[in-house]
């Protein structure tokens, strides 16, 4: 079992990613004024209005005691200002959890314990209700594929398959959504503007031209395999890298089987039996 825990306040906004989005961790006694310019600043560094936009995001306040007013602030500036979804709240007073609740966000003393999927258990096993609805959607499935007006896709497991892997037996289209605790495996294409979020590996038997976050819970030896890989950026764990595809552009020929992994602390991408 793999635990994270808040630790003490940072000395400064800090932005990194976690899970499926982003995790933005706030000061202890920085000036509220100064925190929201700081934060600013850090979502610009992160490239968050093009690389996180649209991602949900877990407020950390640590030990910091926040307001309704100061609170709201700040949920309007990374919605309206960088296009993020913020989700859920973390902080150890009972009065600024009160406060997240206001606003509807879901709300723990200590960021969630990252429990690692038991082999045959289903995709959100290990979890509490709450983590299940803030990951998912409270109305969607223990195995789902959602988007913004997209009818759901019935995930499909082969015979005598383990439910850990989600395969999709189809193309994911624009505005649909996959969260899944085990290996995604797409016989078909990820058209841009769909989202793969996997704890695992995220394997695709067709184009990948969406967005695919393999190990989203942080898991850095996952891998993104695609039979023709032109998305515009890749996720592994907390690591963003630009697709080799970008230097050639969409049009450019197809450069065969790919993999993407993180080797020396980046994000990069080999052709198939290139390495092992």
């Amino acid at each position: 079992m793999d635990t994270i825990q808040s630790t003490a306040n940072p000395a400064e906004v800090t932005v990194k990613g976690w899970r499926n989005g982003l995790l933005l961790q706030l000061p202890l006694t920085t000036a509220w004024r100064d925190l929201l310019a700081e934060t600013d600043a850090r979502l610009n560094a992160a490239n968050a209005k093009s690389f996180w936009r649209g991602s949900q995001t877990t407020i950390d306040c640590g030990n910091r005691v926040v307001s309704l007013a100061e609170l709201t602030a700040l949920v309007d500036r990374v919605k309206e200002e960088f296009g993020l979804a913020p989700i859920a709240l973390v902080a150890r007073d009972d009065s600024t959890r009160d406060v997240g609740n206001r606003l509807v966000l879901t709300t723990y003393p200590e960021l969630p314990t990252v429990k690692k999927q038991p082999s045959g258990g289903g995709p959100t096993q290990g979890y509490t209700e709450a983590e299940r609805a803030a990951r998912l959607g409270a109305n969607a499935p223990a195995e789902s594929v959602t988007g913004d007006n997209a009818e759901t896709v019935a995930p499909w497991y082969p015979n005598g398959a383990t439910p850990n892997a989600l395969y999709i037996p189809g193309t994911i289209r624009s505005g649909q959504r996959i969260v899944h605790d085990g290996p995604v495996i797409v016989f078909g294409d990820i058209n841009a503007g769909a989202e793969v979020f996997s704890e695992s590996d995220v394997a695709v038997f067709g184009t990948l031209r969406g967005l695919a976050h393999a190990g989203c819970m942080g898991d850095e030896k996952a891998r993104i395999i695609a039979a023709s890989l032109r998305a515009s950026q890749l996720r592994i764990a907390g690591k963003i890298a630009r697709s080799p595809e970008d230097e050639g552009g969409k049009n450019a020929p197809s450069r065969g089987v790919e993999i993407a992994r993180i080797e020396n602390g980046e994000i990069q991408v080999f052709s198939l039996g290139a390495r092992s």
